[in-house]
């Protein structure tokens, strides 16, 4: 092998590791903001679970509410009968 082919190797080769090490430092800005998003969703399920405990509460109390007033009505009658 001549100097020349040597050189364009050794280029080459030195090309390839230049855009594998870039390419280890992107794999691990994206595993850090993988992380990120990974615990921003744990946070916003967590947030999006409780607020459907608190409307679930909400609709109970307002169901109640409502069966009580349709009951209302008749105990009127019944007390008025009475």
């Amino acid at each position: 092998m001549s100097i020349q082919s040597l050189a364009q190797l050794e280029s080459r080769l030195q090309n390839l590791i230049d855009k594998l090490e870039l390419s280890r430092m992107e794999l691990e800005e994206l595993k850090v903001a993988n992380k990120e998003l990974e615990e921003e969703n744990k946070h916003l399920k967590h947030e999006l679970h409780t607020w459907s405990e608190k409307v679930s509460s909400i609709l109970g109390k307002l169901n109640t509410l409502a069966d009580e007033e349709e009951l209302e009505p008749e105990i009127q009658r019944e007390e008025a009968t009475a």
